[in-house]
């Protein structure tokens, strides 16, 4: 994958890169989250350092690594409360153990708001990561979990609805999950040509496979696996459910293309690890992502996750 003397395997365009090392890949991710864009102001040093972990891991999860350890800088105004940054690190290191992972440095400076830049290395058989470019004709398309809840959470909380009743929409918004279990085993299985998590919405990422694979999607909308929740709370407040499922971001699932005589086994798989698969397309020649509604297929547009803006 890498040319003679040249380590870098995968570059810039994926969900993360890719070096190589002498026991395989070295996978490199890094995000950063901003106070006021990524988090509320008022969230938790537990929540803030839940989050910017999740964020992390859910990258190397699309490529099929092995979590090994995070790096972060953290920006931070002057009067913050002395203890609030070093509960930010414990919930990292907290969050990062739960993945196999740990948290093994970084620096920290001042700024104006809060700002928290990380870094997650983990590692990879080069023959087994997982790209946004391997999409093939005849591939099943599916995603792990379920979609709209966070989405759905923040909404929510931007328009002062209590989550309190609403226990799916409360997980997703405080305790996101990154997928790195599932993917190792999408990774493994030798099966799956592309993959992607969601964090910009279910229609750009699709888009983002589509372009790097040079295919063409075709999902069904009434296969999408939908959060109970977050179909209720678009229905009380009259929001456009492709705004939550299709146009929203951060559900942190993984969007997958497999060999269809694979899909059998595969969910069967993720289901022993209690994640439940959904088909929800297929993969064609072609180009573009279209969208399954009733009278026909429609090309679906190219947006998604715009922060808070909706």
């Amino acid at each position: 994958m890498c040319d003679k003397g040249y380590p870098v395997q995968i570059g810039v365009g994926d969900d993360a890169a890719s070096v190589e090392i002498e026991e395989g890949s070295l996978v490199v991710t890094t995000d950063m989250l901003i106070g006021g864009i990524h988090f509320f102001s008022d969230a938790s040093a537990e929540q803030i350092g839940k989050k910017a972990v999740v964020v992390n891991l859910s990258d190397l999860a699309a490529m099929g690594a092995k979590p090994l350890g995070l790096v972060y800088s953290i920006g931070a105004p002057g009067d913050t409360d002395v203890e609030f940054i070093p509960d930010i690190l414990q919930a990292m290191n907290s969050t990062a153990r739960e993945y196999g992972a740990y948290l093994i440095g970084g620096d920290l400076n001042e700024a104006k708001e809060l700002i928290i830049s990380g870094t997650a290395l983990g590692t990879a058989k080069e023959d087994e990561l997982l790209l946004r470019s391997g999409a093939k004709p005849g591939d099943i398309v599916a995603v792990t979990g379920e979609l709209g809840a966070s989405i759905a959470a923040t909404k929510a909380v931007m328009s002062g609805v209590s989550l309190e009743d609403k226990e799916s929409l409360k997980r997703a918004f405080f305790e996101p999950v990154a997928r790195v279990e599932e993917g190792r085993v999408l990774s493994e299985s030798g099966k799956v040509n592309s993959a992607i998590d969601i964090t910009d919405g279910l229609a750009a990422n699709l888009w983002q496979i589509s372009r790097m694979s040079g295919v063409k999607l075709i999902v069904d909308e009434d296969k999408f696996p939908i959060n109970k929740a977050a179909r209720e709370f678009a229905e009380e407040q009259a929001i456009d459910m492709d705004e939550i499922v299709l146009f929203g971001g951060e559900d942190f699932e993984l969007i997958f293309t497999v060999r269809s005589e694979a899909w059998d086994d595969l969910s069967e798989k993720l289901l022993d690890l209690g994640t439940e698969a959904t088909k929800i397309g297929v993969v064609e020649e072609g180009s573009g992502v279209f969208i399954e509604r009733g009278e026909g297929p429609e090309m679906l547009s190219d947006r998604g996750y715009e922060h808070f803006l909706g």
